[in-house]
């Protein structure tokens, strides 16, 4: 899981050759340096960053076992806590939006089994609310702010990779199809970026693929 925090990115968890890794690790100007581990392991899971900390979210702990509970870093402290989990499921998008942490659809074992659910947490009260759902389901998706937008890109189905994209406008509670990815592609990453959308790189088939594809669309207000 990476995420960008101010003029730093920070990567966390992932599979490592014995399973997920708890290891942290940020790059500060110009130079990898390692941040405290993670409480457990976690890979296939989501990052995002609200209110100055740092929150994985879903994923899974071992080999087969979906995480129950989630993790908060607070980079004032330098310490991680133990936070309510969403809904247990793996290869998920999280983005930040308004002061909440958004956990979009995700999929529970294989590629039959994606969800279109969506949470969001609001860090005051330690808990998630289900918000409307995704309009399509999706496994090995991608999530970001946008413009004011929870925007939810790609993933993969046994039927292919999915190419469809939504917008959430946290203030009308509705979703909203934008136009489609040129090329569909799964495991991406996504970031918003001064009123526009980039998809960056990703899997052009389902399982293990990868591409060099950079695609960005822009949002209007």
């Amino acid at each position: 899981m990476a995420v960008g925090r101010r003029n730093e990115l920070i990567v966390v968890g992932g599979y490592g050759p014995g399973g997920p890794l708890a290891s942290a690790f940020v790059l500060r100007n110009g130079r990898w340096r390692n941040l405290p581990s993670m409480p457990a392991p976690r890979a296939a899971a989501g990052a995002a960053v609200a209110g100055g900390k740092l929150y994985v979210v879903g994923g899974v702990e071992a080999p087969g076992r979906l995480a129950q509970d989630a993790f908060a870093y607070d980079f004032a402290s330098g310490r991680w806590t133990l936070i309510a989990g969403p809904r247990p499921r793996e290869h998920l998008g999280a983005a930040a939006l308004g002061g909440r942490v958004y956990a979009v659809a995700g999929r529970t074992a294989g590629l039959d089994t994606n969800l279109d659910i969506v949470e969001a947490y609001e860090p005051a009260g330690n808990r998630w609310r289900a918000i409307p759902r995704v309009p399509a389901t999706r496994g090995g998706t991608a999530a970001a702010a946008v413009a004011g937008r929870l925007v939810s890109v790609g993933g993969e189905e046994p039927a292919g990779t999915i190419r469809t994209v939504f917008a959430y406008n946290p203030a009308t509670r509705r979703w909203a199809r934008l136009p489609d990815l040129p090329r569909p592609v799964h495991g991406l990453g996504l970031v918003g970026y001064r009123g526009r959308a980039y998809a960056l790189a990703g899997g052009p088939r389902p399982g293990l693929t990868v591409s060099g594809a950079n695609q960005t669309l822009a949002l209007s207000r």
